[in-house]
């Protein structure tokens, strides 16, 4: 049997991300005709198609859901199993439902439950191939939507724990199947060579399940890794990258598991042309100027940027203050950083904000603030005096967008000193914060306390905000037409290098 694999798509349809010129060798249309599926192929999805991708905010922008382009696409990919991802719950019950409707697929996934019953989904299934080889699939995805995703998104659906889930399809599997497959939204929380514990939530646990069940191999996704077929303890596992860059083949014989990673096909697909009208609409939609600033703005380097500061941030974090009148605010960007030309289209907004998050205001204190500070500063290690970004926000993957920026707080990092102490000076409007509660703008999946900062979680909400910062940057532009707009820098720096 072979297995045709794919995960975090995120949307990336085209050879493009949208961001940099030129064509690149990525998208799910070329793709699919990178592979022939006959009756011993399985096709399997590992979610995340949804959202994450300038495509993906076009179309639900447009609303263009009669079909959706990237249900469409995985229909003509002939794709047997989809696993849904943590993002493909982004946009609520009925958005889920109509999408993976028009997917083609089974929902496979034996932690997910519709108290609804309105959709289709299997804990588990048995494909035969043409040897009388039975290879047994389940799919689980990441508990942890519980944490970031609103209630409301949610609906009439249920996510339960993964590992128990995992864990009680897979006495049903071997009962009745020659080989098991767990197919898993989520990662590695383990150094894969040493074993040594990276991430202490629950968010990812692929190599728990290596090591203490025993799948005959377990795909997985969410981390935009690219790894390779291997073995952890007795247990074959891979992960497939993001982005469609690439994809992964699996052949399993009754003696034999093996994976290889394959790219694309470098030629104009079949889904470009008969898709180029949507194409277009997009770049030009992208190029679209929106606003004029008073200088250009250049990329500067991840490290120059965590140092010193970066203007970008600074303005969503001045439009974060601006719309929600919050004392303070925190934002992050990709692990990629982009410039602003003094002609600001929307594709430069969009690069720099990928994500279309939305924004509450909290209530905070010295104590919070100082807490999450500590963690920011927790990005630089010093490699013979010389500032480098930390292993702990490149390790189990770059999580360069666990760093943020902040405005309306004075406030320097030293960091020579050791981690927890960093900190050296913490001013609001020049004074020290001592008792006061401050209102701090924070984006949906900051206030879950993800990427670090668990004492967010535990702050009262004070305001949630009914627009994302992708629409408002572009709106704030707008409104500000015939002007050149400049905002303020942030008062921070960093010494002790």
């Amino acid at each position: 049997m072979r297995i045709i694999y794919t995960s975090d798509l995120h949307s990336y349809l085209f050879p493009t991300d949208y961001c940099s010129v030129g064509e690149r060798n990525i998208g799910y249309y070329r793709i699919i005709e990178s592979y022939k599926k006959d009756e011993d192929t399985v096709v399997i999805d590992c979610g995340d198609n949804l959202q994450g991708s300038v495509l993906s905010k076009y179309v639900m922008d447009k609303k263009l859901f009669h079909p959706f382009p990237q249900a469409k696409a995985l229909k003509e990919g002939k794709v047997d199993f989809l696993v849904p991802g943590n993002h493909d719950f982004n946009y609520g019950y009925e958005i889920f439902k109509e999408f993976f409707s028009q997917a083609g697929g089974k929902i496979l996934c034996s932690n997910l439950v519709d108290k609804s019953g309105e959709l289709d989904i299997i804990p588990h299934a048995i494909v035969q191939d043409s040897t009388g080889l039975k290879v047994g699939f389940t799919g689980v995805v990441t508990d942890w939507v519980n944490v970031w995703e609103k209630s409301e998104n949610l609906g009439p659906m249920v996510i339960t724990d993964s590992r128990e889930a995992a864990e009680r399809e897979l006495v049903w599997l071997k009962e009745n199947s020659d080989v098991t497959v767990l197919v898993y939204h989520g990662g590695y929380e383990c150094d894969l060579e040493s074993g040594e514990v990276l991430q202490n939530t629950r968010e990812n646990i692929a190599y728990e399940l290596c090591r203490d069940l025993s799948y005959d191999l377990i795909l997985t996704g969410h981390q935009h890794r690219c790894v390779e077929m291997r073995d952890i303890c007795g247990t074959k596992t891979m992960q497939c990258p993001s982005f469609a860059v690439s994809y992964e083949e699996i052949e399993i014989t009754k003696d034999s598991i093996k994976g290889e990673v394959k790219k694309p096909i470098k030629k104009l697909s079949k889904g470009e042309i008969e898709n180029s009208e949507l194409s277009e609409s997009i770049e030009k939609w992208l190029d679209e100027e929106i606003g004029v600033i008073d200088k250009p703005i250049p990329a500067p380097g991840r490290v120059e940027s965590a140092l010193k500061g970066n203007h970008i941030a600074d303005f969503f974090n001045y439009l974060q203050l601006y719309y929600t009148g919050a004392d303070i605010s925190c934002t992050a960007l990709n692990n990629n950083l982009y410039s602003f030309s003094s002609s600001i289209t929307v594709r430069e907004i969009l690069s720099s904000c990928q994500y279309p998050n939305s924004i509450y205001v909290i209530e905070v204190g010295e104590k919070e603030i100082r807490a999450a500070l500590e963690r920011s500063a927790e990005f630089f290690t010093l490699e013979n005096g010389k500032p480098e970004i930390s292993k702990t926000f490149l390790e189990p993957k770059a999580e360069m967008y666990n760093y943020d920026y902040y405005m309306g707080l004075s406030y320097t990092f030293d960091i020579s000193k050791k981690i927890g102490e960093r900190v050296t000076r913490l001013l609001w409007k020049g004074e020290e914060i001592g008792d006061r509660r401050l209102k701090l703008a924070i984006n949906n999946y900051r206030i879950t306390g993800a990427g670090g900062y668990p004492l967010y979680s535990k702050c009262k909400i004070l305001k949630s905000c009914d627009w994302d910062m992708q629409d408002q940057s572009i709106k704030y532009f707008r409104e500000m037409k015939g002007r050149v707009v400049s905002w303020p820098y942030a008062d921070f720096s960093t010494i002790g290098y």
